[in-house]
This record gives structure tokens, sequence and C-alpha cells, in this order.
């Protein structure tokens, strides 16, 4: 069957609303923000989409998302379609199938998790947390060079109006933010969340999730976000807000091998 590439955004969201939790940041990529750095490849059938693939064209490497009951056969003619280099976020077992044609970094499992009891996030004190905007880049460029030099942070997210900070002795300490957000779809992804390091163990990152959650609370009615599953830390803060697993992926980097043999 012929790899597409999905330009038509309605049937891409009834794809995705079958397992929200799995798709969250898929869906919330169909919002005009993020619609142009993605192409969505798969089948169209007659009974509709199958076997979708986002892949998403941003800040570094691109990303490949990789969830679901897929086929495998699909994934090996995908293959001839993609970069040299790329990051990929798969459920498991699925990366065996990109292992004869490229080198394979593994970056860990992680869980996604959904959040499910709001009444959690409005019992935190969150009287010192602000709204960030675009004019505080520099500050949360600082704050993740010394605290999450590894992060995702893409500098257009400030746009969206949904980061929140806390600053300690004129300093921005703690930011949370998004990964996705979209106001159409109704859906976020928080991410890009981090202390610095000399104000860890105060509560900080605590607050700013809450109040993050507060804020998108009246235009969102499903929130998640993705951790790595060994930052026990962050599973605890998050399960304390209401947040919890859904299901499980692996994160890869992957660099095409000069022995590859795509399967056509």
């Amino acid at each position: 069957m012929e790899i597409q590439i999905i330009k038509d955004r309605s049937a891409l969201e009834k794809y995705f609303r079958r397992d929200l939790p799995l798709h969250l940041y898929s869906l919330g990529d169909l919002d005009d923000f993020y619609w142009p750095r993605i192409s969505c490849y798969g089948n169209q059938t007659e009974k509709g989409l199958e076997n979708i693939t986002p892949f998403y064209r941003g800040e570094g490497l691109p990303v490949l998302l990789v969830f679901g009951d897929l086929d495998l056969d699909y994934l090996r003619q995908l293959q001839s379609l993609l970069p040299d280099r790329f990051y990929s976020h798969m459920s498991s077992g699925l990366i065996k199938e990109f292992s004869d044609n490229y080198l394979v970094t593994e970056h860990g499992d992680h869980f996604k998790m959904a959040l499910v009891n709001f009444d959690l996030i409005g019992k935190t004190n969150t009287d010192n947390t602000f709204q960030l905007t675009e004019a505080d880049l520099p500050e949360v460029n600082q704050l993740y060079r010394e605290s999450y030099p590894d992060n995702a942070f893409d500098p257009r997210m400030l746009e969206s109006g949904q980061y929140i900070g806390i600053r300690q002795q004129g300093q921005l300490a703690s930011i949370a933010g998004i990964h996705t957000y979209s106001a159409v779809y109704r859906v976020a992804a928080l991410g890009n969340v981090t202390t610095h390091p000399d104000y860890r163990g105060r509560g900080f990152g605590r607050a700013v999730t809450a109040r993050l959650c507060q804020l998108l609370e009246s235009t969102i009615d499903f929130i998640g976000l993705h951790v790595k599953c060994e930052n026990r830390p962050a599973l605890s803060l998050y399960k304390s807000l209401g947040f919890r697993i859904s299901s499980v992926y692996g994160e890869f980097s992957l660099k095409k091998s000069q022995n590859r043999r795509f399967s056509l």
C-alpha cells in the first residue's frame, strides 16, 4: 500500500482521538502554530486512515513519532522517505524494525502521563509564580543552559503565553512550560520544566507546574506530559499533582547505516 503524506486535519484529528493519551502531542501539532512543520505519513484506506506517523521538523533534529499497533511492512517502507539522522519516540518493540538500516542510540524508556485529578492542582500554593513573556527569553535561555542543557525548548513557545516562572534574588529560579498547546483542539502537553540547582528542594517545581495547569484549565480539556521512567523525583511530583501513567515508550537517535537495505 502506498505511503502518503496525509493533509486532511479533520481525518487526522479523528485518528488521534482514538487514543488521546497516546497521541496527545500529535493532536496538538495539528494547530496552525505547529502545522507548517509537520508531515504526517500514513495510509489512506476505505476504512479511513491507518499507520499514521507524524514527522516534526523544528529546533534541532527532526522527530518521528511511531505509536500504536502499526503495520511492520509499512514501517520498513517508511524508512526510504526519512532523512539520514532523526530522533524518534516509539512504542515498545518497534525500534527493531529500524535496526537493519540505522545505527540506533537509546535514550531510555519514558512514561506518558495524563492529568486525571484537577483538585490536587488547586491545593498547591502558587502565590510567587508569574506568567513569562517573550521579553523574558534571555532569562529563560540562561536558566536552561545552567539547569537543563538537553531540553527541547523552542523559543516560539513563549508566544503561547503558557510558560510560568518563579524568581529568587533577581533571577529566574524555576520554570514550567509546554511542548504542545492548542486551544482549537483543547489539548496541551507540559514540558521544559526545571529548577535551578541552587533552588531545588523548595517546592518551586510544584508551584510553577500547578500554576501552569491552572492557567491551561480555562482553555484545555486534556493535559499530559512525558517523563523519563528513571526520573523518580519528577514522577513523584507529577503523581502528587494528579497525573497518572498511561503508557510507556522509548526515545532514540537514529543515523543511517552504510549497510542499509530498505524494503520497498
